[in-house]
């Protein structure tokens, strides 16, 4: 098996480089990151994929590619929006793009092709060896902004598949077990009444005054919170000028916690948080919920079986000198202090558990009505923050596209084992079976 993948990966991997620099070189916002999408759907249609019509589940470029037929029904999730205010070249120093607002800064060009690339491999061996079944390939939109898989989750786009497949650039290579955290994202739209600031100012009743009494509460609320609970927020609207008494304003909220029975207790909080403050100022409010998701169910079985196909069935990117002193430069410009060796070459061990960290994501969601998995890979310098114009740059470079080889040829072996082993499907659908208990997936929001 390893000789299959290895000499597909060789034959294309080129091919999939440039799709993934294309990407990063046009870089969009959640919701409109149609350049991206019309380049994995066009690399689909050359390795044969029936590729459906945008929409899908009413998200403008969210997608569907399918082979093959029957049982059993393997998914594999591609992202591709990009974040504000990341622009960067792939210097090792902060040098951004003149004129671009958006780029790579969690690498999610990388993320989408090596997806894309997962499902064709897999195809290519299902036909050579002549085992059925059917090869999904799911674009999945706006996971920055946490809707993505979410509305595709509540509209059932996953739930015929056995199994889904996903990973993440990151700085080590692991088999993920980490449950990623629920959230919550809801808008507080304070009104007031306007007046003269000097002139009148017992006319007025300032919404800014409610938003900021909330703060207030919120940030006393911070220590009692469960154990694992975050709150963050910004101010959307402060009023037009200081010598008028604002009569709107809002702040923005987000909840996060282990669990999703977590989050909707700091929720319940924070709204009486907010009619106390509305009642301190004279005002009124509304809440605004944006969207929201579980915690990540991890399927221990499967988790193992991707563990064991990093460490027996694929080979770790081999990294050239050019590329660590890249990574060094890159960490000191980031007042790092990069380790004698500053590119992961391993595979770090299983705990045997599931393990909570900080962070959401709407693949959350999908790992409620189907085993999901997926795994970290190596695509920037160990230490390197995410979200940064670090990550921006190692996304369009050769660290970069050497991580997203790896992360693909991983996935498309673990699927192979599902497919052509029958039994260890069975094995890990007991798995899910066994996390999810009398538990059916319920949206947050």
């Amino acid at each position: 098996m390893r000789g299959v993948f290895e000499t597909w990966f060789s034959e294309n991997s080129l091919r999939l480089i440039e799709c993934s620099r294309s990407i990063w070189e046009h870089p969009e916002p959640s919701g409109k990151e149609y350049f991206a999408v019309d380049t994995l759907r066009q690399l689909l249609c050359e390795y044969g994929f029936v590729v459906g019509e945008p929409p899908l589940a009413g998200l403008d470029t969210a997608f569907e590619a399918k082979w093959g037929d029957g049982s059993p029904h393997i998914g594999f999730l591609a992202e591709y929006d990009a974040l504000p205010g990341l622009a960067q070249t792939t210097s090792p120093y902060p040098e951004p793009i003149e004129g671009q607002n958006y780029g790579h800064g969690c690498g999610h060009n990388l993320l989408g092709v090596a997806s894309v690339a997962a499902a064709a491999a897999l195809k290519t061996v299902m036909e050579r060896e002549h085992i059925g079944g059917t090869v999904y390939l799911y674009g999945c939109p706006s996971e920055e902004i946490m809707t993505g898989k979410i509305v595709m989750t509540k509209a059932h786009v996953f739930d015929h598949l056995d199994v889904a497949i996903s990973w993440h650039p990151g700085d080590k290579n692991r088999a993920s077990e980490e449950s990623y955290q629920a959230m919550l994202s809801v808008e507080y739209h304070f009104h007031g009444k306007a007046s003269h600031a000097s002139i009148n100012p017992e006319e007025g009743r300032s919404a800014l005054d409610a938003v900021e009494l909330m703060d207030v509460g919120v940030n006393y609320l911070r220590e009692h919170l469960p154990r694992g609970g975050q709150i963050h927020y910004v101010i959307l609207d402060g009023g037009a000028k200081p010598n008028i008494v604002p009569d709107k304003a809002s702040v923005w909220q987000f909840m996060r916690a282990s669990t999703a029975q977590d989050v909707l207790k700091i929720s319940h909080r924070l709204d009486e948080i907010a009619q106390g403050a509305a009642l301190m100022t004279g005002t009124t409010f509304e809440k605004k919920i944006l969207t929201g998701c579980n915690e990540t169910r991890i399927i221990p079985k499967l988790v193992e079986i991707m563990d064991d196909t990093m460490r027996h069935e694929v080979s770790l990117p081999l990294w050239t000198e050019n590329e660590k002193q890249f990574a060094r430069e890159l960490l000191e410009n980031l007042g790092l202090n990069a380790q004698q060796e500053p590119l992961h070459h391993g595979i770090l061990s299983l705990s045997g558990k599931t393990v909570p960290i900080l962070g959401s994501s709407d693949l959350s969601d999908v790992s409620y009505v189907v085993p999901t998995c997926m795994l970290f890979s190596a695509c920037y310098p160990i230490g390197t923050p995410n979200h940064t114009w670090a990550v921006t740059a190692c996304a369009g470079n050769s660290i970069g596209t050497k991580g997203m080889l790896y992360a693909a040829e991983v996935m498309a072996a673990t699927a192979y084992r599902l497919v052509s082993q029958p039994e260890l499907l069975m094995e890990v659908k007991k798995s899910f079976s066994d996390v999810m208990g009398k538990t059916t997936y319920s949206p947050i929001c």
